[in-house]
């Protein structure tokens, strides 16, 4: 699999993911909008990376600001993270929570990052909404479950801070949480009410066609290997050959290669997250594990698992995958993924694993993203740290605005770059050394 953090470039025009979602995803005719392999050398504005944000940047763009717009991917349309995450709509991105914006920044700081979530939130409903499938959207929340005993006084605390800003909240005690979740590794919860579950795939395909419907040019199989300030543009190279742009977005998050450019060298870990889906659960099997299919968890880990229930009655569950690309599809990530399922569920020790995939996400060094200029008529945005579903969307608008020349809300996201790594070399052996010390931090050093 292409490693972000050591190729520099990769094969270009990759099939789909073998995945769940593309398996039992129905694609009529026109699911996916036209897209093209010709790229004219002259362009207005290129956008690299045909997933949320830059769907998004892009279809703002031309859309809003009359902007001509093209909009290229390496490989196909929502060929990464897009079509590869868990399908989880929250109000929230990055991993800082109500109280360390708080703590980090101040308390009016921290509301209004809230605000700026809710606004993601509700502007994605929109689209999954106006969009023919829905999305396959499910209603019931997102539940943050306290894996032990030790982790309810902290999920409690976090629950009395966001209740005073927050109608949406409730805390779900230890009886509470078992009437949703039938699991040793259940003993509290605290339940966003307003977050919901769609299928990725179907939510991918209604912002590539949004964006073809605005005018823009989508052209896949080509791939940016680098560039040049030239005049008051930019000189792009590429597989198919030198393109002039005015301007340059970089939307492709995990999947840019850290060597693509040095205003980007080190701003982001690509990490791993992987996923696997059982069988269909019969109704016994369903009914002794109590999760209905419109909720959607995760644990108080620093290494954390999440899960659902499809509407087909399969599960997903999903944790932290290889450390290497060339490891991501070995058959033992899988095994240990289905071995902590078992240790949630241990009534589905016999169940079968059907699907089992893996994606990169971008994980910041200080925890949270950015939309930032990287280079003159460079805009880039990156560092959602597997929580982007929601806030892409947004981030993707509010680059397009960067770009366009307007002013952006005085929030930590659009205030600076990116952190560089230090020792960035080593950022692989930090992240095993990390992976271990989670484990025992999380209590699963056994």
């Amino acid at each position: 699999m292409y490693d972000p953090l050591l190729d520099k470039h990769t094969i270009v025009n990759a099939a789909y993911c073998d995945n769940y979602w593309f398996a039992h995803t129905r694609q009529d005719a026109d699911f996916w909008p036209s897209t093209t392999a010709t790229l004219a050398t002259q362009q207005d504005i290129v956008v690299v990376g045909a997933g949320y944000t830059g769907f998004s940047a892009a279809e703002t763009l031309a859309r809003r600001y009359q902007r001509q717009v093209t909009l290229i991917d390496m490989n196909q349309l929502a060929w990464g993270c897009s079509s590869r995450n868990a399908g989880f709509v929250m109000k929230s991105t990055g991993r800082l929570g109500f109280q360390q914006w708080q703590q980090r920044f101040d308390l009016s700081i921290a509301k209004a990052v809230q605000s700026e979530y809710q606004r993601a939130h509700e502007q994605l409903l929109q689209r999954i909404h106006a969009s023919p499938d829905q999305c396959s959207v499910q209603y019931g929340g997102y539940i943050k479950v306290a894996h032990r005993p030790q982790a309810v006084a902290g999920l409690r605390q976090q629950y009395q801070s966001l209740a005073q800003q927050q109608a949406d909240v409730a805390w779900l005690d230890g009886n509470a949480i078992q009437r949703v979740l039938c699991s040793q590794q259940a003993h509290a919860g605290l339940h966003f009410r307003d977050c919901v579950g769609i299928n990725p795939l179907q939510l991918a395909a209604a912002d590539a066609r949004a964006c073809a419907a605005a005018g823009v040019n989508l052209v896949t199989g080509v791939q940016l290997q680098g560039w040049q300030q030239q005049g008051d543009g930019l000189r792009l190279a590429t597989n198919v050959g030198a393109i002039d742009a005015r301007q340059l977005l970089i939307t492709s998050n995990a999947y840019s290669a850290n060597r693509l450019h040095p205003s980007l060298y080190a701003r982001s870990l690509p990490v791993l997250s992987s996923v696997i889906v059982t069988a269909p659960l019969n109704a016994q099997q369903q009914a002794t594990i109590g999760l209905s299919p419109e909720h959607l968890i995760m644990d108080t880990r620093s290494l954390k698992y999440y899960y659902r229930l499809l509407p087909d009655g399969r599960l997903l569950f999903g944790g932290r995958g290889a450390i290497k690309g060339k490891d991501a599809d070995k058959s033992r990530y899988a095994e240990r993924l289905k071995h902590a399922l078992n240790r949630v569920f241990p009534c589905l020790q016999q169940t079968a694993i059907e699907h089992f995939w893996s994606g990169w996400v971008s994980v910041s060094l200080d925890d949270y993203p950015r939309v930032f200029e990287a280079d003159n008529n460079v805009f880039v945005s990156m560092g959602y740290c597997g929580a982007g579903v929601s806030f892409s969307h947004l981030a993707g608008q509010r680059l397009a605005q960067l770009a366009a020349g307007d002013k952006l809300p005085a929030l930590p996201f659009y205030r600076t770059p990116l952190r560089r790594f230090p020792f960035a070399r080593a950022r692989r052996l930090g992240q095993w050394l990390y992976y271990h010390y989670g484990r025992w931090q999380d209590g699963d050093w056994h």
